[in-house]
């Protein structure tokens, strides 16, 4: 199955934050681009990226569950955002 989801533009300013966290699973927060922290995010992380989608609740659902069972990588998710604007088919 995949779904569609808008991509940000500069004028949105939107991302979404992945990480991996310590016990193998993922989590992720839609946010603005200004909000993202030069830090870890949550404090059992790995690994934190940033990937220009901006998801809704249940599409940002769909994108965990494919990530904590292995259907998607991180490597997999990043490649579908985009600063152009437009929209991405994710298959999840």
């Amino acid at each position: 199955m995949n779904i569609t989801v808008k991509n940000t533009t500069p004028d949105t300013a939107r991302v979404t934050l992945v990480g991996e966290l310590q016990d193998g699973s993922f989590n992720a927060k839609v946010m603005a681009e200004t909000d993202v922290p030069y830090t870890r995010y949550w404090d059992n992380e790995l690994e934190q990226r940033i990937v220009y989608i901006q998801p809704d609740a249940e599409q940002l659902k769909s994108i965990l569950a494919a990530l904590n069972e292995r259907r998607l990588s991180l490597d997999e998710l990043q490649n579908y955002g985009s600063s152009a604007g437009g929209t991405s088919s994710i298959p999840v």
